[in-house]
């Protein structure tokens, strides 16, 4: 689960998809752009009111309505995608922070802001706390994982028919539906 880390995404897949036999195939997983939005949300009000402007504090993820797409402009036959929301709870956001920092998943960008000041950590802090805590004064963390999977085009994969070619109309199905 690397991915979220490429500059170059749709390069990746090309590559993944070159290194493939014919009919290989892909699967994968990366953070989709829902992960941490608690966080990245108590970052930007923290931020605006004690610097009076906000920076970005992580690295841009994406969305999965564009990971289907991906997979198709770099040619992947058949892509199919997933999505899972996992909602981890955490005592405090320092503990959350030292977990993203131990899994290498720190802010990556080359304009990073380095020095952020105990100040804007502390507002972070209280702020998470207060809109995301649970009834017990756990803080909630969500991670939004996309599972990818596609495969190298080859002949013996399954094609949609000609346009026109259909036995069924569209108005039929209602009926064979009920009829099952």
């Amino acid at each position: 689960m690397w991915m979220h880390w490429a500059n170059n995404v749709p390069g990746v897949l090309r590559d993944i998809l070159s290194s493939l036999q014919p009919d290989g195939v892909f699967l994968g997983c990366m953070l989709g752009g829902s992960t941490l939005e608690e966080f990245r949300h108590v970052f930007y009000l923290a931020e605006t009111e004690r610097k009076g402007g906000v920076r970005p504090h992580m690295s841009p993820l994406t969305r999965p309505s564009d990971a289907a797409a991906l997979l198709q402009s770099a040619g992947f036959a058949l892509p199919t995608i997933d999505i899972d929301t996992i909602t981890i709870r955490y005592p405090n956001v320092f503990v959350l922070m030292e977990h993203l920092i131990s899994m290498g998943e720190g802010h990556a960008t080359f304009n990073r802001n380095v020095g952020v000041g105990k100040e804007t950590f502390l507002a972070m802090a209280s702020a998470y706390q207060h809109m995301f805590s649970t009834p017990e004064g756990d803080i909630e963390a969500t991670f939004q994982l996309i599972s990818m999977i596609g495969w190298k085009p080859h002949e013996s994969q399954p094609k949609p028919l000609k346009r026109g070619t259909a036995t069924t109309s569209m108005t039929e199905i209602p009926t064979l539906v009920s009829s099952t």
